[in-house]
């Protein structure tokens, strides 16, 4: 017994207390980690070390994907990402895209779900509670399966509401790095409940339109263009890119003047025959309001929004 009440237990006492705690932990499929070198399926044992640089630096990188009907859509976009992400930041590493590919599938495959998202995280590994990346023994990968979100639509058929943030935004090159340090990200997610609205789009400090806390933005002008932001100080949208690239057939058939990246302000959105916003859990949503300014959903989400669930059905990577 030490001097403040506190008893220090053994392993088995500890999955103990963990299976008395199991309501209020998420419901997790299952877990891949290269420290422990294995999958789990069991929740309670979904643990990362303490002395993680991930954990108390942020010193990591990650990607979300879905798993729908048993295959995984946009896997390379996603993986090319988290390659980048990494050597943004410095972070070497051995994986190369088909092993990252393999692990992915595996862990999804453990799952054992048609349908779940899938959180993979590359670290810059253990080491001392320090600050110094170079303190780190290796890096680590952790891949997590988890129960998928129901898309925004489904949930909300007359569209979503949004407003400009007031959180500042990430400056690059950091903005265009998929990194673990999400503070200001999840203070936007925050904002947006608190102020009652759908989503918040930030605005950098010349008011150029960003993006989302986890989501891309677009619109469709006056004169009939797609257009997205396009800036260092935006992560590039893998759901988005895929999008424009579903847009480029409607310009063949008069539909669409241009599909292109620009420069967007919010004075752009007054003249905005369409609003919309796309991620990976989201798929694509119509903004039917920015702050106190309606949109209707119109003719060009419908297109887009068909395109994409029929690409997701045709270009998934199967885990079995």
């Amino acid at each position: 017994m030490t001097g403040d009440g506190l008893t220090p237990i053994d392993a088995a006492a500890w999955l103990e207390r963990l299976r008395d705690r199991e309501g209020s932990r998420p419901s997790c499929y299952a877990m891949y980690s290269s420290f422990a070198d294995g999958v789990v399926t069991d929740p309670r044992l979904m643990m990362v070390p303490v002395d993680d640089h991930m954990v108390h630096r942020g010193d990591a990188v990650f990607e979300t994907l879905k798993c729908v009907d048993r295959g995984i859509y946009n896997l390379r976009p996603h993986l090319e990402r988290l390659l980048v992400s990494a050597a943004g930041i410095g972070l070497a590493h051995p994986y190369s895209i088909q092993r990252l590919a393999e692990l992915v599938l595996g862990t999804t495959r453990a799952g054992n779900r048609s349908d779940a998202l899938i959180r993979i995280l590359l670290s810059r590994g253990t080491g001392s509670m320090g600050v110094n990346p170079h303190d780190c023994v290796r890096p680590e990968l952790y891949i997590i399966v988890s129960p998928p979100k129901r898309p925004f639509m489904a949930r909300k058929p007359e569209g979503a509401h949004i407003a400009f943030s007031r959180i500042p935004a990430k400056p690059p090159p950091f903005a265009a790095i998929k990194h673990c340090n999400y503070l200001p990200n999840a203070l936007m997610a925050k904002e947006a409940t608190d102020r009652q609205v759908d989503f918040v789009i930030s605005c950098g400090a010349d008011h150029r339109i960003l993006e989302g806390p986890t989501e891309n933005i677009a619109l469709i002008t006056d004169t009939h263009e797609f257009v997205a932001p396009d800036t260092p100080d935006i992560l590039p949208g893998t759901t988005l890119a895929r999008l424009m690239e579903l847009a480029e057939p409607l310009k063949g058939e008069g539909v669409l003047r241009d599909v292109r990246h620009g420069t967007l302000y919010p004075e752009d959105l007054a003249t905005a025959r369409e609003v919309f916003i796309a991620g990976t859990s989201h798929d694509i949503i119509a903004v039917t309001r920015v702050e106190e300014t309606t949109y209707p959903i119109g003719p060009i989400y419908q297109r887009l929004h068909a395109a994409l669930q029929e690409d997701i059905r045709a270009e998934r990577t199967a885990i079995d």
